[in-house]
């Protein structure tokens, strides 16, 4: 009797979720509410780890809402609720992180030895150094194609496992596989040399 709850939890969450969004569908302000606060921190998790910082990863989580609510009729039920959540907050992230592209082309760096105050170089805190370094290298992945850019950030940054990218994507495991494949050897590719 113990051992039947388990495998009946997962489908009552997902059948939750169907109801939640169908209700939400025919104008049910709470029941789309009640979606938001089911799923926020998960989306959260994986807009940040698609963002630059955190307040991008609160305007993906926004936008990822705002799609969401413009999109409930067309929702076809062909995966759970949070993966076509999670689908819309990946193509948000890629949208913004676009978006953003041109301000971080703007912005200079100085090689040598950074912010300068009187002549001086400015002592960079170790936080301020790894960020730089994460953006570097999310600069780089950013000049994989979109699918093997997507699975590298899902995998190595969001630690999905294969069949939960291949859910979020809509593909077959396979096909995550064989793109994760590419895209390590993509960047590391591009990473030869770097930092030498």
């Amino acid at each position: 009797m113990g051992m039947t709850a388990p495998e009946t939890s997962a489908p009552a969450a997902h059948d939750g979720d169907l109801a939640l969004l169908r209700s939400a569908a025919a104008g049910d302000r709470a029941a789309f509410h009640a979606l938001v606060d089911r799923h926020s921190k998960d989306l959260f998790r994986v807009a940040l780890s698609l963002s630059r910082n955190r307040s991008d990863a609160e305007d993906v989580l926004q936008e990822t809402f705002v799609g969401a609510y413009r999109g409930l009729s067309q929702f076809s039920a062909r995966s759970s609720v949070k993966t076509w959540l999670t689908q819309i907050c990946v193509r948000q992230a890629a949208k913004q992180w676009n978006r953003s592209r041109r301000t971080r082309e703007a912005v200079a760096i100085d090689a040598e030895g950074g912010a300068t105050a009187g002549g001086q170089p400015l002592a960079r805190p170790s936080r301020e150094i790894d960020a730089d370094r994460r953006m570097d290298l999310m600069a780089v992945i950013e000049t994989l194609p979109e699918e093997h850019r997507q699975v590298i950030l899902l995998r190595e940054v969001q630690g999905l496992s294969y069949d939960d990218i291949a859910r979020t994507l809509g593909v077959p495991q396979g096909t995550v596989e064989s793109r994760l494949h590419r895209a390590r050897a993509g960047l590391k590719q591009r990473l030869k040399g770097y930092g030498a």
